[in-house]
């Protein structure tokens, strides 16, 4: 039996609703011979209802399949709970920036601070400031989590982390102990302590106060660890060694102003100009932001790697209270949470040199905003607000950076940090 010939143009046709074979395709298969005459009529109605049938059984196919299927959300946001001791996942739809819950809260130990996700988006790992233990979890594809075996012991009241971009290392900034606590990531999820090593400077007779380290952050390279030592006002840069061994620079800490809490570090994104790794501390007690370009390797204007040297016109006004800050992934702008103000302040970053140029508005966040960050993908900045158990979800524009408010989420008590996916 001969069969007609298929164009290439029939042979694809797909019904873009469900993905199905079209009844079109199926009818090309009739055979040649029973194509004339009134026994091919007869023979073409039954091939034509024989693929109705068949398509229609197709698309019941599909949505039971689809029905079935474990949801998987396009975005993935973690909050810790401090008053509840838990993270909570929640889903975003990346067309609109809406929030749903995914499931009920994962436990941890006592009043979680800080949280992060390792460069996959496979594993969270949390700071548990009343227990100095850290929690980890690897993230299953529908956002869900499961702890992974073990608390390991950090410092006293850990109370932030960050992990390089290569996913090696684990940094925690202590502020009990005045140190920060390194630990090395193993393929599986588990951390491995490197060592504690002091930040600041040791108080003296004169000088009581602990360096008390509030942010870390790593700079893109995973050569120098940044610290906001936060009861002194410095920040101390290190070296960071193949094994995860951190030495402090020479020239460090440096100075910043009062009762710096959060930081934000990367590298321009422009050839032309050419890039450069730029440093923003938000300083909670002076009410403004200092912005730092780093030093990255020796030359005639720069005598030590690392060293972070200050932008002109810094520090930059901000709202009352700034205490957390976030760079866009194009790095054009930084965005500042401003506790006190209940608001967030943005900035357009001049890549040539790091100076800032303050946005026109600083949008309502909800009562006492402690956290921002932004999502991977550029379009949606969160808040975590302390104060009024919410979080706030904001729009980027693009070309502006304005942010447009979306609806806000309740949470459990006390959200303290977010991270995304």
């Amino acid at each position: 039996m001969r069969f007609a010939s298929i164009p290439d143009t029939q042979m694809g046709v797909l019904d873009p609703a469900v993905g199905w074979p079209s009844l079109r395709a199926a009818e090309a298969l009739v055979p040649l011979e029973s194509q004339g005459g009134n026994t091919g009529r007869k023979m073409s109605i039954k091939v034509r209802g024989f693929a109705g049938i068949l398509f229609l059984i197709g698309v019941a196919v599909f949505l039971i399949s689809c029905g079935n299927s474990p949801s998987r959300p396009a975005g993935v946001l973690l909050v810790t709970s401090e008053g509840a001791s838990s993270v909570t996942s929640y889903g975003i739809n990346l067309d609109t920036g809406g929030l749903s819950q995914i499931n009920t809260s994962a436990q941890t130990q006592n009043v979680p601070s800080g949280i992060v996700l390792d460069p996959t988006g496979s594993f969270a790992y949390v700071t548990n400031s009343a227990s100095n233990t850290l929690s980890a979890y690897s993230v299953n594809p529908n956002g869900t989590l499961m702890a992974v075996s073990g608390n390991p012991a950090t410092g006293a009241t850990p109370i932030a982390l960050a992990i390089d971009h290569a996913g090696h290392f684990l940094f925690v900034a202590n502020q009990g102990s005045n140190d920060v606590s390194v630990f090395s990531v193993g393929s599986s999820g588990s951390v491995t302590l490197v060592g504690s090593f002091p930040t600041g400077t040791p108080p003296t007779p004169t000088a009581t106060s602990g360096a008390a380290p509030a942010s870390v952050a790593v700079d893109p390279s995973g050569s120098f660890l940044y610290v906001a030592n936060r009861g002194q006002g410095t920040i101390s840069v290190f070296s960071v060694d193949s094994s995860g061994a951190l030495t402090q620079i020479l020239g460090s800490p440096f100075s910043v102003r009062t009762t710096p809490s959060g930081l934000a570090v990367a590298t321009t994104t422009t050839t032309s100009p050419a890039p450069i790794t730029i440093l923003y501390v938000a300083n909670e007690g002076s009410n403004d932001v200092s912005a730092f370009v780093i030093c990255e390797s020796v030359s005639p204007s720069c005598a030590i790697a690392g060293t972070p040297i200050e932008v002109t016109g810094s520090p930059f006004a901000a709202g009352l209270g700034p205490v957390s800050a976030a760079i866009d992934p194009s790095v054009n702008f930084l965005y500042i949470a401003d506790m006190n103000s209940n608001q967030v302040s943005g900035y357009h970053i001049n890549p040539s040199n790091g100076e800032l140029t303050a946005l026109s508005q600083a949008p309502s966040t909800g009562t006492s905003p402690v956290f921002v960050a932004i999502h991977p993908g550029g379009l949606y900045l969160y808040v975590a607000n302390i104060g009024s158990d919410s979080i706030s979800g904001f729009k980027i524009t693009a070309k502006s950076g304005a942010l447009v408010p979306l609806a806000p989420v309740t949470t459990a008590s006390r959200p303290s940090a977010i991270a995304l996916k």
